[in-house]
This record gives C-alpha cells, structure tokens and sequence, in this order.
C-alpha cells in the first residue's frame, strides 16, 4: 500500500522482508492465510495487531497528502505529557496526531483519559513542532458507539475526531482526509478532515 497505493502483493519487497528476517532484522509470524513482519521487539499477538492497525492508519493517511512522518518516540512523555502513535505534519503548519484505541481500551476509558491529556498538553505539542495539531481516534468499536460516546461527552473540544476502525478501513485509499466519517468533538457531526481550501 505505502508503494503502490494498492492493497496487492508486492515480489521485491516480499524478497526483501525474506532477507531481513534471515538477517535476524525482522520475525516473520502465520496470522491465517497472511504473513505479519514484524520487529522482534514487539512478538505477542497484541502488540503484533495493535502495531498493524497503526501502520495501515499511517500508509492511508500519507497516501491522502505527503508530509513528514513524525514517530512516536519523537514525543516525549516528560515534554508532551501525552504520546501519540504518530504524526504527520503537513505543508501549511497543519499536524494529524494519530491515536488507536482497542474495544478492551475504550470500555476501561482509556479515550478519556487521553481527551484529558491532550487538553493539558496539545499547546507543548504544536508548540514543539510548529504546527497546528488535532487529534484522530481511531477505536474499534461500532461506529454508532462511537456517535454515542461522543454524543454523551461533548463538547470535547474541536481538536478531536473519532471513528470506528471499520468504518476507516472504508474509506478509499488515497482518501482519507477527504471522506466525512470523522465525528467532531465539538458538535458531534461527521466531517472530512480536509477543510476545502486546503
């Protein structure tokens, strides 16, 4: 998907995960009828999902407009007070902080408790990489809990949007900043995260 734009197989880079993994760079590991590559820092099967449902949010995001990769040890717990899964900071000043949020996660309010954070610290963070920042949750949950969280919580500020992540795997690749699936924080509507002038 990163080089093509197309969820189809890809020869050479599939001869060059082989490589990495005889290399001892990378831990190939059976999920079904798929090959997962991955670091083997990060081997259990949480990790190993969690890690894949990030990935694929950043290769979409970055194949809707090119910007700068920001990784997640880039924000520091101690400056930031909050860390994203990552970021991309985009030509304009404007900054997308990705965050994934798993059914087991948002039932024990960890997206609350991230608002939270990001209310305190989201100022440390756009001041830090000179950017305008707002946040995308992405939690795999139905999409009608989604409106229901945010419908029950609003305002939560206008900085946040939320979706459920089958709702985002939906969404065209190449299109999403443009798709309206994004409920706000704000007013609870959904929205595209591309403003039309931008």
């Amino acid at each position: 998907m990163w080089l093509t734009g197309e969820v189809k197989r890809h020869h050479r880079t599939e001869k060059m995960l082989l490589r990495l993994v005889r290399k001892g760079k990378l831990v190939a590991k059976n999920d079904g009828r798929k090959v997962i590559y991955t670091v083997p820092r990060r081997k259990n099967n949480r990790d190993v999902r969690h890690g894949l449902a990030c990935t694929e949010a950043l290769v979409r995001f970055y194949r809707s407009k090119e910007g700068i990769v920001i990784p997640e040890h880039k924000f520091t717990r101690q400056q930031n007070g909050v860390v994203p899964e990552w970021g991309i900071k985009y030509p304009g000043g404007m900054m997308v902080l990705f965050e994934f949020c798993t059914y087991d996660n948002f039932k024990r309010g960890a997206v609350k408790s991230k608002v939270k954070r990001y209310l305190k610290n989201l100022y440390n963070i756009e001041s830090k990489f000179q950017a305008e920042a707002f946040v995308v949750f992405v939690i795999d949950i139905d999409n009608w809990a989604v409106q229901d969280f945010v419908l029950k919580n609003m305002p939560i500020g206008e900085q946040f949007f939320f979706t459920g992540y089958d709702n985002f795997l939906k969404s065209p690749i190449g299109e999403q900043l443009d798709t309206s699936i994004y409920i706000w924080g704000e007013d609870g509507n959904k929205y595209p995260l591309r403003r039309k002038d931008a």
